[in-house]
């Protein structure tokens, strides 16, 4: 790599060069060629050639070379070979950034002047090939330039003394100037002291201008003084200059005041007088001026402030005004009338004063009477007082007369009779008006408003009335130009305001052109106007506006550089202009001459003469651009470029709705959200067409457009791109140039090519066109408002002259016209410059835009989708499938379980215990409860007690099968010796073994099988250790009462387990004739059916709306109701043919039921060979042999038999059988009589409903229909849904199957058995059959060999005789009782334990999420802002100086207002300032009434002191002058007391005193500058707002810190003590919010969390206080845990308070941030919550000890704490009165001289300190001797004696407690050695040594302790009160 350079190889940088050599120079004049420092002066060319590169390798030197300039002040900007992108440090004002825009080739030639003057800068050439770059640099300095010329010139208000009322323009005239010179303008003393000034609300320009406009009382509040205003500029050639001018404040006359008498009356019958007094001022004569303002007639002006518009009732030197009538008040506001009276002084300076009076019109038809005749007498013959008054030249007093006579005339006009009357009246008073003189501006304003009062009724002024009023109007517009001409300083206020009554009668004329007529003079005076208006205006300051109804006028004067910037520092109308304009093309205009821009808003077309093919669619604008030349004349001015934007008007149909949706036919990967709509096009009569779509959000669309209605393929035209930020993309054009004049985001542009390639392809120039937009999918529903919709084309016309046409070729639409605005961009096509003449028909200056809209018509939106065919859905059809897939395995799980079903229907339990020589045999049928854990893992016992004698015990169990589970009916075959004769009671107990042992039982049934007796016993009863283990049930009548509670409790269990659809399909068994799979077919068809209708709904809803997600998901759960409820016919009716077509049972209870005399069996043998004969026996009685036969299996071996008896039916015949048996039975029939006599009729009564057996395959049939048509329908429906609408589909089939299986079926049972418990119920009401029709006895395998018989049968009376038949001893039970216990409280102390552990984490992260390390950091930020020079405050006055010197500047950042400096804390709200004070009184001190001269006692008063003297609360004016109440009121300028708050109630602590938050207010305003605050603070300390009655002053305001999302809440209290001094203090705190809006914040889980805990604890207290009642209290644990609930109560109550209180005060801030906002209530209750939060930490921490007890250190120390606690009660009272001897001691004798004992506080805290040996500040300079004295006393008392004393006392506790705690038994201990035990068995295969299973010693010493040392004396047997109980131990 070669480089070569010419000039200045040091400054050369090469990056990825290839040989090419650089060189840069600049031609003369300057130093050397080559340099690399340049020294130019200002007035020089600088031109930098690098010209001298060249690449060595290219054909030419500078071929394929790039050339890029870049230049800055700092040098540092260039880092190596790389340019830091900035904005700063620039040379020059126009550089958007280091490069410089305008240099592209290898030259770079700077005219002089470009670069500013005694700057030094830095350019930087870089020359780019490729991807390869050089660069050179040079530094050039640019020398100090010539000193402009420039004098201060004064506009307006130029004497010597300044009059405050007016306003005061200064103009810097400087010839040499430029547009980036800098001024600083400045008010200073006659010392030269800068003043501080508000610039920004003072004045009109600020003070960077050239020109400085000062408005009127501005200098209020300055002193009538010398005073300096100063200009420092800094010119752009380097030099910098200071220019003054001086001036002498004079104020307006003071102290007076003004009313008018009187203060009501009626117009043309009462005379008015308005009277002034005691005004003074130096400068006299006084002139009085009173003007009636007349708001319809005035027009209105955004400047004038400080003059009243009206017509002027009176002027002159009288203080009182002759009497006169006054025009008709305001009807909108209650016929007032508002008066200005003015009093200046001799120099021009006055004052103000407004009054209001009412004026009512002559309503009543005697007075309307009277006052039309005098009001036709006025103007009418030579004697009238109008023409006396135009002959006295009072113009002032016949202006008013005429304005009067037209108020009272219009008044008066309704009535048609008076309509021609009135018409001639208007007529005369237009006549007298040309008489007024037009001399002074007053005489001109009075004639403006004569001529305004005549034509505000414009319908009814006549065509010469029009022409001559508009004539009048111009003279009245040319006399106001000739008095601004001789008088050099007029106020223009006064100009403005004539000239806004100008343009109000103006507006008026203009309603009154028609078009059959020219009417052009009103627009000559409208210019005329414009030339008065801005005469008076300075470049600068904001634009002059006028405003009248129709029309208005906006008049700014600019710099010729600026006059694009025209309008835009304050915009107030509707429409917007640019111009831009090249001022050096305009020949003669000076250098620094102002150009004055006049824009017109015509509101209504003001040239209907002119035809035009359409009418006008927008406001019409006319704008004019004047300037001065060097002669001083006046020259037009066209600009290069005019842009302006016009409002639309009748927006009314020029919008529609665009429905958009998601496409269903598209699948969820490709889904859109899509809408069209179609209009009609005449290609003929329309230019571009333009489609605004208004959408919110960033939504990125796709626009296609098609030709005519259908959209296909064939059709599209083209494919717009349409993001939200940048206009729209044709990315498919075909064959149009896609080119388009508007380039506006979302505004899609149909170019006049592509509508004539669309006239082509339809053959037609009327077609139609449809669009069609497509997004990413961001809708759920298709709304008909998110979408709106403007098609409509533009053209802008323009006109120069009047009476010519409109042009259409001089304005063309803009880029940036939308729906609302049109834009128009005119250019000039030929500069014209015209000189202004005096004539009044000249060529019209003004020039005229306006913009025709053409609204498309007829749009219709298409219901379309533009998505390919042919996919579908496939959520239903693969949700049909599943469901099918899971019903297939169901339905071979539901056949399996039919054979178990069978096993169970006919299988009877034969009792292992039976003996073998038993004789009878009973069916023991138990029924066990189905509540939770009924079940038991126990063996079971049963003894029958008859009247005949007892059974032996049976153990009910078998050694295969387990039958007592949750909710069986278990029968079992139980034998006994001899029949027990009438069975009385039965014995029920169980052995406790086994995991759950506890069993409910809920009744039994007992049948004699020889004699058909059956008893029924009702238990509902637990048996367990905690109730008891063994209970006796005696036997029931089938007629004797039920609880209803039980009744309905089994009576549901049994219909749930047999009805419910659902859940009998899985329940334990089922009974025949309704199968297991037959259930389960009928749940698929329903299921299906439910989907079916579900489909059904939703596609007849498939056009609604919902308003959001949660609102269709509720629409789902109604569609899935709806469903439910129709499915349960279908149920009913496959129900009733699957349960009704089954067989007739086999056999009936009648039939097979025994007789009343009871076969007789002789014989002996065994129970099996007696059963079998007694089956025999009945079957040859006379039975039916068909359903009776017996069925014996005999095979080779053993013999075996299976013997089957009809021993109970169905539940129904059951029923009808004990109904029948209660008739038939005999009063002292016993209650085993068998059930058997039976009506005939009663049986055919409840007969059961049987259908043919074919109709069971009807019910198949019906499921297989059901099935087959709902899947066909929901797959046909199902595949045309859409993502969303399946998942709403889903979930509404959800829904209805939750509702069938737990609402629907549940509730119909609950209602079924519900209303059979509102019957008597009765015992044989229940449910007591098996659920099967037979039971068969199995006694296959139980028969044996007749040896082994005997053999059985000792066995099992071995059997009998042991304990394992005997129950439970009270020992035992009390073992088990003691086991479970443990078990239980093992499980209780894990479940407290973890929630407690739980609970103190929730609490732990809540004080990491109130963020204690951020607050203490953002508090000291705080404090050390407020706190500077904050102990410098002693005084009173020195309150006014800190608030200056500190507070101030911490309020007031310039930088960024509402901020604090150097942070980005934001003040929120207002600051406040309040003061609270005493009553004024005359409280004398006790010691001045001993003086005894009187008049020094009366002087001497003692200081208010606070909670003792009254607080002051009334409202004062400045000085704490009293106040009535009518002249208070808030803008009072006085100090007004606001009271303490009622909703937000808060306390400021102080050092002193607690005070409320009421008090005399002071607000800050930190948005505004800090001179306001400072004059504001300098006006309450002139008016003595601190005194001898200040308390405290207060200072309050809220900062909040996004960046640590913190609030703090400030207070700075100073405290004045009734010493005088003023204590200082300054609390803050720092807290946050909690975010309960933000979707994914874990803080909402939280406090979710912890709502949840507090519930449970809420819930668990209540709890065992309702169990432990008056023992609750007797526990400290239950304290403790009463003490936490209590306090955790609170911390929630004061989060919600909290979150409320700042929920209202976030509101109250949004709705009004420029208040006070009193965050200081929601500090105080975060700070109570904090409080609050830490003692609950504290107690949850401590109830930690509670869950350590197992510790035997813990509990001795708990122990000894409890022992020595009498003495240490005893210990603390001697120590409390010695630490009270030595803290009174200590007070008194040293609290004069040492701070440590100032007060009993401080001395407290010094001998507290001194017990816990920390002796500071022990000096007692005083008395050396007596402190010594002292402190050795407190060592020997207190160190030496008490508290050893004290320690000795635990300690010897200690050493007593030690045995006994070791000896006394813990529960704690025995929960953890029992988690232990189960811990070890856990994982017992780590230890495989048997011998590591005992417990190791740590672990024993750790939970028991250690005896002591030859402690056989506490061996044996002990008696001890263990927790309030006597309880004896051994101890071994």
């Amino acid at each position: 790599m070669a480089i070569s350079t010419l000039q200045a190889p040091k400054a050369l940088l090469v990056r990825d060069s290839d040989s090419i050599s650089i060189g840069t120079g600049w031609r003369p004049p300057g130093p050397p060629h080559g340099d690399a420092s340049l020294t130019v002066n200002f007035t020089d060319e600088l031109i930098l050639d690098g010209a001298s590169s060249l690449d060595p390798d290219a054909h030419g030197p500078v071929e394929g070379l790039h050339f890029s300039w870049y230049c800055t002040i700092n040098a540092g900007n260039y880092l190596g070979d790389q340019v830091r992108r900035t904005e700063q440090e620039v040379c020059h004002p126009d550089q958007a950034s280091l490069h410089w825009p305008w240099a592209s080739g290898p030259l770079l030639t700077l005219p002089p002047g470009t670069l500013r003057g005694d700057h030094v800068y830095y350019f930087r050439m870089v020359i780019r090939k490729g991807h390869k770059a050089v660069s050179s640099d040079k530094r050039v300095r640019v020398l100090r330039g010539p000193a402009p010329t420039a004098h201060i010139s004064c506009i307006e208000n130029c004497g010597r003394v300044l009059a405050v009322s007016q306003r005061f323009f200064l103009f810097l005239n400087c010839t040499s100037c430029g547009p980036w010179d800098i001024y600083t303008w400045s008010i200073r003393s006659a010392s030269g002291e800068e003043l501080p000034f508000d610039w920004t609300q003072q004045t009109t320009t600020g003070r960077n201008s050239a020109h400085l406009s000062v408005k009127a009382f501005a200098f209020q509040r300055f002193l009538e003084a010398t005073f300096w205003v100063s200009v420092f500029l800094e010119s752009w050639s380097g030099v910098t200059l200071e220019f003054q001018h001086s001036f002498v404040i004079n104020h307006g006359p003071q102290g007076g005041q003004c009313h008018i008498n009187p203060g009501k009356g009626i117009a043309m019958l009462t005379e008015f007088v308005v009277r002034c007094s005691h005004f003074k001022d130096k400068h006299v004569p006084l002139t009085y001026k009173i003007t009636v303002s007349d708001s319809d007639s005035a027009g209105d002006t955004s400047l004038v402030k400080e003059d009243t518009p009206g017509t002027i009732l009176y002027r002159g030197p009288q203080a009182a005004t002759p009497p006169a009538f006054l025009p008709v008040g305001s009807s909108a506001r209650h016929y007032a009338l508002q008066i200005s009276a003015q009093v200046c002084d001799s120099l021009g300076a006055f004052s103000q004063v407004r009054l209001s009076v009412a004026v009512w019109p002559p309503t009543d038809s005697s007075r309307a009477k009277g006052a039309w005749q005098r009001l036709h007498s006025f103007p009418r013959g030579p004697a009238s007082l109008l023409t006396t008054l135009l002959r006295r030249h009072d113009c002032s007093f016949a202006g008013c007369l005429m304005s009067v006579v037209a108020s009272v005339s219009k008044s008066l006009g309704a009535e048609q009779s008076l309509s021609e009357d009135r018409a001639h009246l208007q007529g005369r008073l237009s006549s007298r008006s040309f008489t007024l003189l037009l001399r002074t501006l007053q005489e001109v304003g009075q004639a403006v408003r004569a001529v305004a009062g005549t034509t505000q009724e414009a319908s009814e002024v006549t065509r010469v009335a029009q022409k001559r009023a508009t004539e009048r109007l111009w003279q009245a517009s040319r006399a106001l130009q000739t008095y601004q001409r001789e008088h050099e300083h007029v106020s223009s206020g006064q100009i403005e305001t004539v000239s806004a009554g100008i343009l109000m009668s103006l507006a008026n004329m203009l309603t009154l052109a028609t078009p059959h007529k020219v009417f052009e003079d009103p627009f000559y005076v409208v210019e005329s106007l414009s030339d008065a208006v801005f005469a008076h205006q300075v470049p600068g300051s904001a634009a002059t506006v006028l405003r009248a109804p129709g029309l208005n006028m906006y008049v700014e004067t600019v710099a010729k550089w600026d006059v694009a910037w025209a309008f835009r520092k304050d915009k107030q109308g509707r429409n917007w202009f640019r111009a831009v304009l090249n001022a050096s093309r305009v020949p003669g205009l000076a250098t620094n001459a102002p150009v004055s821009v006049v824009l017109c808003e015509f509101t209504h077309d003001p040239f209907p003469w002119i035809s035009y093919p359409e009418s006008i669619s927008t406001e019409v604008e006319g704008f004019r651009i004047t300037g001065v030349t060097d002669n001083g004349s006046m020259v037009e001015i066209t600009p290069d470029i005019v842009e302006v934007y016009l409002t639309r008007k009748n927006l009314t149909h020029a919008t529609f709705n665009l429905t958009v949706g998601l496409d269903c036919k598209v699948p969820e990967s490709s889904k859109m959200t899509t809408g069209g709509f179609s209009f009609e096009v005449d290609s003929r009569g329309v230019g571009e067409v333009l489609v605004h779509i208004v959408l919110e959000g960033t939504v990125l669309l796709t626009v296609l457009v098609y030709v005519g209605r259908h959209v296909t393929p064939t059709d599209l035209m083209a494919t717009f791109l349409v993001p939200h930020d940048s206009p729209p993309l044709a990315i498919h054009r075909g064959l149009f140039d896609p080119a388009c004049a508007v380039r506006r985001a979302r505004v899609v542009c149909l170019p006049l090519s592509l509508l004539q390639v669309m006239a082509q392809h339809s053959h037609s120039p009327k077609y139609n066109i449809s669009v069609v937009l497509q997004a990413p999918s961001f809708v759920l529903e298709p709304p008909n408002k998110l979408v709106r919709i403007y098609v409509f084309s533009a053209r802008c016309v323009a006109m120069s002259r009047t009476q010519t046409e409109w042009r259409e070729d001089a304005c063309m639409l803009g880029e940036k016209t939308t729906w609302d605005t049109v834009h128009c961009t005119c250019r000039d096509r030929g500069r014209i410059r015209r000189q202004l003449r005096a004539p009044i028909h000249v060529p019209l200056h003004m020039r005229y835009v306006m913009a025709k809209v053409t609204s498309i018509p007829n749009p219709v939106d298409l219901p379309l989708m533009v998505t390919p065919d042919g996919q579908y859905n496939p959520v239903t059809l693969l949700a049909v499938l599943s469901i099918m897939l899971v019903y297939t395995g169901l339905a071979s799980w539901a056949l399996h379980r039919s054979k178990v079903d069978q096993f169970l229907r006919d299988h009877v339990v034969i009792l292992p215990d039976n003996d073998p020589y038993d004789n009878v045999c009973y069916l023991v049928t138990v029924f066990t409860g189905s509540r939770c854990g009924a079940g038991t893992t126990a063996d079971v016992f049963v003894q029958l007690r008859g009247t005949e004698g007892a059974s032996h015990a049976h153990c009910l169990s078998h050694p295969h099968v387990r039958k007592l589970l949750r909710g069986s009916i278990s029968a079992f075959l139980l034998t006994t010796k001899s029949d027990l004769g009438d069975i009385r009671s039965i014995r029920v107990w169980h052995n406790n073994q086994g995991k759950a042992p506890s069993w409910h039982l809920s009744r039994i049934k007992v049948e004699n099988l020889f004699s058909g007796h059956v008893w029924l016993f009702m238990c509902q009863k637990w048996l367990s250790v905690d109730t008891t283990l063994e209970r006796t049930f005696r036997a029931l009548r089938p007629d004797e009462p039920v609880k209803r509670k039980d009744f309905f409790l089994i009576d549901l269990t049994y219909k749930l387990r047999t009805h419910h659809v659902w859940f009998s399909v899985f329940t334990g068994f089922v009974a025949k004739p309704f199968s297991r799979l037959q259930r389960l077919s009928c749940c698929l068809a329903m299921l299906l059916s439910s989907l079916f209708c579900n489909s059904v709904f939703f596609n007849l809803n498939r056009h609604r709306q919902a308003a959001s997600r949660e609102g269709r998901y509720m629409t789902s759960m109604t569609i899935g109701i709806e469903s439910v409820f129709i499915t349960i016919l279908v149920q009913m009716l496959i129900t009733f043919f699957f349960t009704h077509s089954q067989r007739k049972p086999r056999a009936d209870l009648h039939v097979v039921v025994p007789q009343r005399q009871p076969l007789t069996l002789e014989g002996s043998g065994c129970w099996e060979d007696r059963l079998c004969r007694w089956y025999a026996a009945k079957a040859t009685k006379g039975c039916t042999r068909e359903a009776l036969k017996p069925t014996l299996k005999i095979s080779s071996g053993w013999p075996k038999a299976s013997l089957q008896v009809a021993s109970e039916t169905e539940h129904q015949h059951e029923k009808a059988e004990a109904s029948a048996d209660v008739h038939n039975r005999n009063t002292d029939t016993p209650c085993g009589e068998p059930s058997s006599q039976q009506d005939a009729s009663r049986h055919q009564t409840q007969s059961w409903l049987a259908l043919p057996r074919w109709c069971v395959y009807v019910a198949w049939f019906l499921v297989l229909t059901t099935c087959t048509v709902s899947s066909f329908f929901i797959i046909f429906y199902g595949l045309t849904y859409s993502y969303d609408k399946s998942v709403e589909w889903l979930f509404a089939s959800f829904c209805s199957f939750c509702q069938s299986v737990f609402l629907v079926q549940p509730l119909k049972l609950v209602l079924w058995s519900g209303i059979r418990t509102m019957k008597p119920t009765y015992c044989k009401d229940l449910a007591w059959s098996t659920e099967h029709q037979h039971v068969e006895i199995k006694l296959q395998g139980t028969r044996v060999r007749p040896g082994d018989v005997q053999k059985l049968q000792e066995r099992t009376a071995h059997l009998r005789g042991s304990r394992v038949y005997q129950p439970l001893t009270e020992d035992e039970v009390q073992i088990f009782r003691r086991r479970k216990r443990i078990r239980r409280r093992a499980v209780l102390f894990l479940s407290y334990i973890v929630t407690h552990g739980i609970f103190l984490a929730l609490l732990l992260l809540l004080v990491v999420l109130l963020r204690h390390t951020d607050s203490f950091y953002y508090n000291q930020f705080i404090l050390d802002c407020f706190s500077a020079d904050l102990a410098a405050v002693t005084k009173p006055e020195d309150i006014y100086r800190w608030l200056h010197l500190a507070l101030l500047p911490l309020l007031h950042n310039y930088r960024a207002p509402t901020f604090l400096p150097d942070s980005s804390s934001k003040i929120l709200g207002l600051p406040r300032m309040r003061q609270v004070r005493a009553k004024p009184t005359m409280k004398t001190c006790p010691l001045a009434k001993s003086f005894r001269q009187n008049s020094m006692a009366g002087e001497i008063h003692c200081h208010p002191e606070y909670g003792t003297d009254a607080e002051d609360t009334r409202n004062y004016s400045r000085f704490w002058s009293e106040v009535n109440k009518q002249a208070t009121d808030r803008n009072t300028d006085g100090f007004t007391y606001k009271p303490q708050g009622k909703t937000w109630v808060y306390y400021s602590y102080g050092v002193l005193n607690t005070y409320g938050s009421g008090g005399y207010v002071f607000y800050f305003f930190p948005e505004q500058q800090q001179l306001n605050s400072t004059l504001r603070l300098r006006e309450l300390q002139a008016g003595n707002w601190l005194d001898d009655k200040t308390w405290a002053v207060i200072l309050e305001l809220t900062t909040f810190n996004p960046d640590i999302s913190l609030f703090c809440s400030v207070s700075v209290l100073f405290e004045v003590s009734q010493l005088g001094v003023v204590n200082a203090s300054i609390s803050t705190h720092s807290f946050s919010l909690a975010e309960l809006h933000s979707k994914s914040s874990a803080e909402i889980y939280l406090y979710a969390a912890v709502l949840i805990f507090f519930l449970a604890y809420v819930v668990d207290e209540g709890y065992v206080i309702t169990q432990e009642r008056a023992s609750y209290v007797k526990s400290i644990y239950n304290l403790l845990n009463f003490a936490l609930k209590c306090i955790f109560t609170v911390l929630v109550i004061l989060f919600f308070r909290k979150y409320f209180l700042a929920t209202a005060m976030i509101q109250f801030y949004l709705s009004s941030p420029h208040d006070f906002i009193p965050f200081h209530a929601v500090s105080q209750v975060d700070h109570a919550m904090r409080i609050i939060l830490a003692f609950l930490l504290f107690l949850t921490i401590l109830k930690t000890l509670r869950y350590s007890r197992f510790f035997y250190d813990v509990r001795l120390a708990q122990r000894v704490i409890q022992a020595a606690l009498p003495g240490i009660c005893h210990m603390a009272v001697v120590v409390s009165m010695y630490f009270f001897v030595y803290m009174a001691f200590g007070y008194l004798v040293f609290g004069q001289h040492e701070w440590n004992y100032s007060n009993l506080i401080h001395a407290a805290q010094t001998i507290f300190s001194y017990c816990v040996s920390a002796f500071q500040n022990t000096k007692f300079s005083n008395n050396r001797a007596l402190g010594g004295l002292f402190l050795s006393s407190f060592l020997l008392v207190m160190v030496c004696l008490l508290i050893n004393l004290f320690q000795a006392m635990i300690l010897s506790a200690y050493e007593d407690m030690k045995q006994p705690v070791y000896e006394e038994p813990s529960d704690e201990v025995e929960v953890m050695s029992y988690l232990y035990h189960k811990l070890r068995k856990v994982f017992s295969f780590l230890t495989p040594d048997p011998r590591a299973r005992d417990e190791p010693e740590f672990f024993i010493d750790m939970l028991y302790g250690q005896p002591e040392k030859n402690s056989c004396r506490h061996l044996g047997l002990k008696t001890r009160n263990i927790n309030g109980k006597k309880m004896v131990y051994l101890v071994v």
